[in-house]
């Protein structure tokens, strides 16, 4: 299976962004790592294994991305404003830099994102925020989040 590590300055982030990408063909899937987690996570945990016959039958293309949650939404130690601006420079590059890379990588015109936990959040709100541009999200989160919700709905 085709595995490739890239490393980029982010203009809009201010900083090096990593990122792996799995396959090289189908559908191009933008993959959050979990809460405060990192780009090779995915991979780590065994999730790229679960779905190696899709990449290597050239149906699924995974392109594993940093996060900055400890930058923003995890970052106590600044204000709620500051913590939000971040996340914003965080979307800024997924939508100016990333996704422009991931379009220019695949013959798909559709994209796809994915993630569990928080990253799980990072998909489903990049997809609900951008319905133009992002064709399937499928997000993982805990039970004991839905079993929470269900007691404040009550």
């Amino acid at each position: 299976m085709n595995r490739e590590y890239h490393n980029t300055y982010s203009r809009e982030l201010q900083r090096d962004m990593e990122v792996l990408v799995f396959g090289t063909s189908g559908l191009p899937t933008v993959v959050f790592p979990t809460s405060m987690g990192r780009f090779f996570d995915y991979e780590n945990h065994g999730m790229v294994a679960v779905v190696a016959q899709r990449i290597e039958r050239g149906e699924l293309q995974l392109f594993c991305v940093d996060s900055v949650d400890s930058e923003s939404w995890y970052n106590k130690a600044v204000h709620p404003r500051e913590r939000v601006q971040r996340h914003n420079h965080y979307e800024r590059y997924l939508l100016h830099e990333l996704l422009a890379w991931v379009r220019s990588c695949s013959q798909s015109p559709r994209v796809g994102v994915a993630g569990c936990s928080f990253g799980g959040y990072h998909a489903v709100n990049f997809s609900l925020r951008h319905p133009d541009l992002v064709s399937s999200a499928l997000a993982w989160v805990a039970h004991s989040m839905f079993t929470s919700s269900r007691r404040i709905l009550r």
